[in-house]
């Protein structure tokens, strides 16, 4: 390596911290200070440079070599990371390969000697956020890094903003009436604190919604919301999805993974349907919440963490604790601050205003003109029970927007028979019982049979429309046609 002509003596202008004390470090979004890897095997050089960056509050590690700087990388996180061009063991392009395969938003900077530059640029290609030439002054890498941080929370920004719709605070959580206006009051109010929530509701009134606002009004909506949904994820693959593995922990771990909770790092990790998580991984992650760390697959290394828990459940988890399918502790450290999340056959009333909110997205996401729900129509879809809540109404706005064609108003005849019909005992087909008695399964399997066959008759023969016509799932639709026709033989 280039020995560097580092002006880092006393005679060098002192640390440009335009106005901060040392303790005003910027923060990044959490009171936690950036964390550094500086790679140097000039000692002298290494040193310095990390005590000018830990008086600024820098939380700051060093490695002698490229060996050593990925076995660190691959141990904790890092903000950011400083590495010179060249280096023993592994030189400084394949610790910034290693370093942002693990870690893509990771920070990399390189520092490099006069004759360097060519490769410099190629580390810019590799993902690199900026090269420093050597000799160099502290102030100018202290701009250096202050700008490399600021580009970083500007890019998450922006993605957070991506997420959330028309720029509104709380996106799709749409309504006013008192139970939603009780939500809000409570996402705003524990959004700026660590504390670990738990929202409870019904599969499809947006739970996910509610986890988003909460992340986005905290100190940490510059960092990641890692979202896993733990009933979509096999059991046997649930522990390598939250805490990674190590290159060979087993036979097809090729190269090291980074798990759901170290990507979530400073930010939040929001786990939906966890009371579908299995017993003996609810024991790993009752660890990970008491001692904020956790150990890759394979690995012996304790890595650090520092993220914010929102759960959500559509279950009763004191109920399942009642069971024994869930874990006692664990649902005390998760109930810190339960959020209770509304059905929407519970605020009725938000129902047009929400119904108007989804059909303006769905109308602008399909590059479609605007349109309007008729008054009669709204009656019907304010008098529905919706047992889908407002997942079953956004995909019912959605399959009247396609039969609704080029009309500006979408009518009654445009939505699902079943979301027309009221909830009251009045929408009750009429019904009369002879004196000597009716055969009760006879008479359902003929009403059910006349429902399937008038469904397929509006549906032109099409038997995934029949199923959303009919508002139930297309297998459980191809199911009874068997039995009909297994009948009929």
């Amino acid at each position: 390596m280039d020995t560097p002509k580092l002006n880092l003596p006393v005679q060098s202008p002192p640390v440009v911290t335009r106005g901060r004390q040392p303790n005003e470090m910027t923060k990044t979004g959490d009171s936690s200070c950036p964390r550094v890897l500086i790679v140097e095997d000039d000692a002298g050089l290494c040193e310095s440079l990390a005590a000018a960056l830990r008086e600024l509050s820098f939380e700051v590690e060093t490695a002698p070599d490229g060996l050593q700087a990925v076995q660190k990388i691959k141990e904790s996180v890092y903000d950011i990371l400083l590495t010179d061009l060249r280096l023993p063991g592994l030189n400084g392009e394949e610790v910034l390969r290693q370093a942002k395969a693990l870690y893509p938003d990771l920070i990399v900077m390189v520092s490099t000697g006069y004759g360097d530059l060519r490769n410099a640029v190629n580390m810019m290609k590799l993902g690199a956020a900026d090269y420093i030439q050597k000799p160099f002054l502290k102030d100018e890498l202290i701009v250096r890094i202050e700008k490399a941080i600021e580009e970083r929370k500007w890019r998450w920004q922006s993605r957070a903003a991506r997420e959330q719709t028309n720029g509104s605070e709380w996106g799709d959580l749409i309504g006013k009436g008192p139970a939603m206006a009780r939500v809000k009051e409570l996402a705003a109010g524990v959004g700026p604190m660590r504390t670990t929530v738990l929202i409870q509701g019904e599969t499809g009134t947006g739970k996910e919604l509610v986890a988003r606002a909460i992340h986005h009004g905290s100190p940490r909506k510059d960092y990641p919301l890692v979202s896993v949904n733990c009933a979509a994820i096999p059991a046997t693959l649930m522990e390598d999805e939250f805490f990674g593995h190590e290159k060979g922990a087993f036979t097809d771990a090729q190269q090291v993974r980074v798990g759901r909770f170290e990507q979530a790092n400073r930010g939040t990790l929001f786990l939906d349907e966890i009371g579908t998580m299995p017993l003996d991984l609810q024991g790993k992650l009752l660890r990970v919440l008491q001692e904020r760390e956790c150990q890759r697959i394979g690995g012996t290394q304790t890595i650090r963490l520092d993220v914010r828990i929102i759960a959500a459940t559509n279950t009763k988890l004191d109920e399942r604790v009642q069971s024994g399918a869930f874990r006692e502790d664990l649902y005390y450290r998760l109930n810190v601050f339960p959020i209770f999340l509304p059905s929407l056959r519970e605020r009725r009333e938000d129902i047009p205003l929400l119904a108007a909110h989804l059909l303006q997205k769905i109308c602008a996401g399909e590059g479609l003109a605007q349109k309007q729900i008729a008054q009669e129509a709204l009656k019907g879809l304010v008098a529905y029970e919706w047992p889908g809540n407002v997942r079953q109404l956004e995909n019912a706005l959605e399959m009247a927007l396609i039969l609704g064609a080029e009309r500006e108003y979408l009518l009654p005849e445009d939505f699902p028979a079943i979301c027309r019909r009221p909830a009251s005992s009045e929408s009750l087909p009429r019904v009369e019982i002879p004196e000597e008695g009716a055969d009760f399964n006879l008479l359902v399997s003929r009403f059910e049979k006349a429902l399937i066959l008038e469904g397929l008759r509006r549906s032109d023969g099409k038997r995934s429309r029949a199923a959303v016509l009919l508002n139930m799932k297309r297998t459980t639709l191809l199911e009874k046609l068997k039995k009909l026709q297994a009948a009929a033989l």
